[in-house]
């Protein structure tokens, strides 16, 4: 009732303002039916409400095909109004048809009785204005009932829409592919009929996020149909498990978002998955053109066989999962039931880092980086390490990702810093000046809070910046924006050094590194073990050292644990060295003690890190 009424108000409002206009715009001796419904003024307030209940009407409608109706309905009724001629009356009359159609369509029962009134109305009044020169205002009249019962149509329900969505889920894929119950059926039958050597193959696709961010989903639906097709010309051979698909027959199956997967027979080549793996991902690597533009996309693959968790496909499944997840620096990732020891493991350590003891369980072991010019310490370097209860003594590597994953890695990295400054104080007592150095192993050193922890501590403990050096690994430095670059630049204002780890592992390095200024780099074990051959081999190496030197930046080679090895970085002019050859990682307990010893044993004349106790 109080729609009614409100539109009862409305109307009569609107009447008012045609009307009393027109009245004072004329004379009231001139004053007549057929001079108020035709003014210039008159016309024109038509034109405003046919425009403003039809955009009413576009608004509240729940259907496209309503809109585009409303909005044909609205442009023939200003047409009419503005004689454009008589063919805008047949285009109204048509319009009115096609809303019935579309009511018909939608089950809106009570617009269709509205729409065939109007369009009947509509037609009698046409041919009056053909006949007996009715005006043509009248016919536009009748639209105003059509835009009116928009407003009163209930929209769609969710709990109708529901059924519909979900069977079509489950009947087919947004590809035409089979999907995981049609594959798991397939392979079921497949396997009771082949029980043959047989492996199942996953390809996840990667880089669609910046497609459907920048580009939309639509097209990056386009790119993986594109994507999906070069995989299928790959698997046409009867090697390939088929899946039925009504009367097709399909090889590759989609698992909904970027996984894709097919299962190949070896019982004619032994190596036919790990061929089809290195086709598909090079066929990938291929640009794509989407909408008028050229993308690069990459893929990676995984495989396990199929007699792996008994032949049961969903476990195959988590099996070729964990291999991705496991193993996200390999191309093609084969699954080793280690993979599911290490999960099980690291699920059992994130429990037990819940309930870390920093102080009681960690501890910090040493070893010196030894310079080739006379022999002596350039400085110590503290390695972390877990007294865990049950699997021994573990290195950072083993568990650093944990600490990550257990959102301790600022604390754990506040912690390092503070044993450091603790340990550099107790030298200093014992009359040994050496820096120590630390390692970080990711964006740690980025936040704000850790750079003023850092400034903090070295006040308390009295000591200088140079006398802490904090290691990063070079991945982190080939992924720097312009915030962790203003940081590392801050932290080398207060004087701390800084020290590149691992480096060559990563060619995006050798571009990057030059714009940072750091202290030390450390050459990789991969460079600082001699190969075969030598030639090329150390021509390249010592062209890395030189680089680094003209940077004026030391270069210390890792991982020597023979004469041979030393021998080759003193060839290569690197600053100093470290490995095995000197020491093994020892527990920073016995540090001083082993310093002296190590100096009693190499005696120099003046050394400018250390000097004796007395």
């Amino acid at each position: 009732m109080a729609k009614f009424s409100l539109i009862k108000y409305l109307f009569i409002l609107l009447n008012m303002c045609w009307v009393f206009p027109t009245w004072g715009a004329t004379k009231l001796a001139d004053l007549s039916l057929h001079t108020v419904m035709y003014s210039p003024l008159a016309v024109a307030f038509y034109a405003g409400v046919v425009v403003s209940l039809s955009l009413v009407a576009i608004a509240r409608s729940h259907f496209a095909v309503n809109r585009i109706l409303h909005a044909l309905l609205g442009a023939a009724g200003l047409a009419i109004l503005a004689s454009m001629g008589d063919i805008a009356l047949y285009v109204l009359v048509a319009i009115l048809l096609l809303h019935i159609w579309q009511s018909d369509k939608l089950g809106q029962g009570r617009h269709i009785v509205i729409c065939a009134l109007c369009a009947v109305a509509a037609t009698l009044l046409t041919v009056s204005h053909f006949w007996w020169h009715l005006p043509s205002v009248y016919v536009v009249l009748t639209l105003l009932p059509v835009f009116i019962s928009e407003l009163f149509l209930e929209g769609p329900r969710l709990d109708d829409r529901a059924p519909m969505e979900s069977n079509l889920d489950s009947n087919a894929d947004i590809l035409g592919l089979p999907d995981r119950a049609g594959i798991r059926e397939a392979f079921n039958e497949y396997r009771a009929r082949e029980p043959g050597t047989a492996m199942l193959v996953m390809v996840r696709l990667e880089g669609f996020q910046q497609v459907n961010f920048h580009l939309g989903r639509e097209f990056g639906d386009l790119l993986l149909a594109q994507s999906a097709n070069r995989m299928k010309q790959h698997l046409q051979c009867h090697d390939i498990m088929p899946i039925a698909m009504g009367n097709d027959v399909e090889r590759l199956a989609h698992l909904g978002g970027l996984h894709f997967v097919f299962v190949c027979s070896l019982a004619h080549q032994q190596h036919l998955h790990e061929q089809l793996c290195a086709e598909i991902i090079e066929s990938t690597l291929k640009p794509f053109n989407v909408g008028n533009c050229i993308i690069e996309v990459s893929a990676r693959a995984s495989y396990v066989n199929c007699d792996e968790e008994l032949g049961q496909f969903d476990e195959l499944l988590t099996c070729v999962f964990l291999a991705l997840d496991s193993s996200p620096d390999k191309t093609i990732a084969p699954y080793q039931q280690k993979m599911q020891i290490d999960r099980l493991e690291q699920q059992a350590r994130l429990a037990e880092l819940a309930h870390i003891d920093f102080k009681n369980e960690l501890e910090l072991y040493f070893q010196p980086i030894v310079r080739n010019s006379d022999g002596d310490i350039e400085y110590v370097e503290l390695l972390l390490r877990w007294q865990h209860p049950k699997q021994g003594i573990l290195a950072a590597s083993k568990f650093i990702d944990d600490i990550r994953i257990a959102g301790l890695a600022l604390p754990l990295a506040q912690y390092v810093i503070e044993r450091a400054a603790e340990i550099a104080l107790a030298l200093r007592v014992e009359g040994i000046q050496m820096p120590l150095g630390i390692n970080l192993f990711g964006p740690e050193m980025l936040h704000e809070e850790f750079i003023e922890f850092v400034d903090r501590i070295l006040v308390e403990h009295q000591l200088m910046p140079q006398d802490i050096i904090i290691e990063c690994p070079s991945q982190m430095f080939t992924t720097l924006d312009q915030q962790g670059v203003a940081m590392v630049a801050r932290l080398r204002t207060m004087g701390v050094k800084l020290c590149v780890d691992g480096f060559g592992e990563s060619p995006l390095l050798l571009a990057k590194l030059p714009k940072l200024e750091v202290d030390y780099v450390k050459l990789g074990r991969s460079l600082t073990t001699p190969n075969q051959s030598q030639g090329n081999f150390k021509a390249v190496v010592r062209g890395i050292v030189e680089m680094q030197n003209v940077q004026e930046c030391k270069v210390i080679c890792e991982g020597v644990e023979s004469q041979e090895q030393l021998q080759f970085a003193q060839n290569l002019n690197a600053f100093a060295a470290q490995g095995y050859l000197f020491t093994r990682p020892l527990s920073s307990i016995g540090m001083i003690s082993w310093l002296k010893q190590w100096r009693w044993e190499h005696p120099l004349g003046d050394s400018p890190n250390t000097s004796d106790a007395s």
